[in-house]
């Protein structure tokens, strides 16, 4: 007997011999779909859409097997750059890890402007009023960090010098440290905003009604995964913004999601939480020139002031949905 018919001769053995499961199992080897880790930095209201996508099946639908966890931001950076994960929402950590050396960019930027409130002790009424004084934030250099030192110098006070920072690592503790009169203002995000409120403590400015450029939320990735695995970011992008259009239609149900991933069961808080980031998403989720040139502007970098913003972007991907025409 050739080989060839002791080929065939097997191939009809086995079909006997085997149990009707290795055929289907073998199927689903074959029709497995593509698998990727996507990481949400913060658990707050600024990667609701992934949980949506991942809760409503958008990731299945447009053929993903989207593995969604939570890492620290600083931390799912580290682990983007050195490829343990495909994608991670950050802000500006995206270009810094760029201007160090690494080949991480922005494939969505859906909020492009700073979303907080400074709130005050109940005495304070206005911004000059904050000299000699202090203000809390998460870490320097983050976006509180930032946000903070912008509105300072806006206002006509200098930052470190005449207004102090403290930096308490979590909006909580932030919260706690206000009531307590440990510091005298901070940078604040809901739904810790109706936290504060509701211990007497002051909205002094509007931060997020000012529209301030600057990445404050984005998702990134590698150019080599990208360029390696277009179709998977693709379709990754795709269901993202399902997510983010799912989102404006059913806000009561993603209220429910946003409730199981926050721990959040308080109605009002949740409420607080979506209320405050609504006007900031982008109907758009392109990455920004001037909200890119405004980290660029911050960064302590020196390879940031001769940087062009679109060096940190890959926005094919975002281009190809407007010219679907998803976003009419």
């Amino acid at each position: 007997m050739n080989f060839s018919a002791t080929v065939v001769h097997w191939a009809i053995v086995l079909s006997f011999v085997l149990p009707p499961c290795f055929s289907k199992s073998v199927l689903a080897a074959d029709t497995a779909l593509p698998h990727a880790t996507a990481v949400y930095g913060v658990v707050a209201t600024d990667p609701i859409y992934l949980w949506i996508a991942q809760e409503r099946g958008f990731f299945k639908k447009n053929g993903l097997d989207i593995e969604l966890t939570h890492i620290p931001t600083n931390q799912a950076v580290q682990a983007l750059v050195g490829g343990k994960i495909q994608f991670a929402t950050a802000g500006p950590q995206i270009i810094e890890a760029n201007l160090a050396g690494a080949d991480t960019v922005y494939i969505l930027s859906p909020v492009n402007t700073f979303v907080f409130s400074l709130y005050s002790k109940a005495e304070i009424t206005t911004i000059k009023g904050l000299a000699g004084k202090t203000i809390g934030a998460t870490n320097k250099g983050t976006p509180t960090d930032i946000a903070g030192h912008m509105v300072l110098a806006q206002n006509g006070l200098k930052p470190d010098v005449d207004v102090k920072f403290v930096y308490l690592k979590e909006i909580p503790a932030l919260v706690a440290a206000l009531q307590q009169g440990v510091i005298d203002s901070a940078l604040l995000s809901a739904p810790s905003t109706l936290t504060a409120r509701n211990l007497g403590l002051k909205e002094l400015l509007n931060i997020t009604a000012l529209k301030i450029p600057f990445v404050q939320h984005g998702v990134g990735a590698s150019r080599a995964y990208i360029n390696t695995h277009q179709e998977l970011v693709r379709r990754f992008v795709r269901s993202a913004v399902e997510g983010m259009d799912y989102l404006r239609k059913n806000r009561a149900d993603a209220i429910a999601i946003m409730s199981k991933y926050t721990k959040i069961t308080d109605p009002a808080q949740l409420n607080e939480a979506l209320n405050t980031n609504e006007p900031a998403w982008e109907k758009i989720p392109a990455p920004s020139q001037a909200a890119i040139e405004a980290v660029l502007a911050s960064s302590p970098s020196p390879k940031a002031k001769s940087a062009r913003w679109d060096q940190f972007v890959d926005d094919r991907f975002v281009k190809e949905l407007v010219a679907s025409g998803m976003f009419r």
